[in-house]
């Protein structure tokens, strides 16, 4: 994660809560799925937790959870704490979280993993951290998110602030090649109404969800964004509209455990020391 993106985060930490419309459906979704996968959810890390919104439903329906948040965002991690002081917060990064090899019975990760520099290495650790039988599930942006924009002439739409979001399958590849269990990816696309173009760009701004590496010195005349709110304008619905194509990827960590050369040995044959 870059420095613009820690920085946009950080500065609307504290009106992230008003405006995280999708965020919080897409919690709801990923909690929905973890609720239908049988497995031991005692201890869990849950990666780029920002103001900790799916961190406390899970604590308020299973209190006796063990719950790790990890967030790269200072500003972020206090509001948590301001929610709930009890809460178990680390600033670092979600590419690599410093905790033992088979810390974690579950890792949870809701709309952070596409702002991430992934790779392979970075799934292999996520195994790594997991116990056996472990579960990784997460929620990230697909490349058909905010598709509405991509209606604007590209002139303008080269001047949007918008991460690049990988395929699905790419992520199915990283699981795979972690050695993770059956692994699943799907998508849902997910589109939000808004009355006034105001107040779709303000879920955008106002959560920090509008930053990318380009030159950020290109800035929009009325013109444009005339010409932006006529993309996004629906007329049958007489609304705005902003849709989301939401990855969910989970895989299970194979039934082995690590010897003390960290290579993967069959449960099987720790019982036999």
């Amino acid at each position: 994660m870059n420095k613009k993106i820690i920085e946009s985060f950080s500065n609307r930490a504290y009106s992230y809560d008003d405006y995280s419309f999708i965020q919080k459906n897409v919690n709801e979704r990923l909690l929905n799925r973890l609720n239908l996968i049988k497995h031991d959810k005692k201890n869990i890390l849950e990666i780029g937790s920002g103001t900790g919104d799916l961190s406390q439903t899970l604590l308020d329906k299973y209190p006796e959870l063990n719950i790790v948040s990890i967030d790269l965002s200072h500003e972020m991690i206090m509001a948590h704490k301001d929610k709930n002081p009890s809460a178990i917060c680390i600033q670092t990064k979600g590419e690599t979280p410093p905790f033992k090899n088979e810390s974690f019975d579950t890792i949870l990760s809701s709309l952070t993993l596409h702002w991430c520099d992934l790779n392979e290495n970075v799934f292999k650790r996520y195994s790594n951290l997991l116990k056996p039988n472990g579960l990784l599930l997460f929620s990230a942006a697909g490349p058909d998110t905010f598709r509405e924009f991509k209606k604007c002439p590209e002139t303008i739409y080269k001047k949007l602030r918008f991460n690049n979001f990988i395929d699905m399958h790419h992520y199915g590849d990283f699981m795979l090649n972690a050695n993770l269990k059956d692994p699943v990816v799907d998508s849902e696309f997910i589109t939000l109404e808004f009355t006034s173009l105001k107040q779709l760009l303000n879920s955008l701004r106002l959560t920090g969800t509008n930053v990318t590496n380009i030159d950020q010195t290109q800035y929009i005349n009325r013109r444009e964004y005339r010409i932006i709110a006529d993309s996004l304008y629906n007329g049958t619905s007489d609304s705005f509209e902003l849709t989301y194509e939401i990855i969910f990827g989970y895989a299970l960590k194979e039934a082995k455990t690590l010897d003390k050369s960290g290579k993967l040995i069959p449960i099987k044959e720790v019982k036999k020391e």
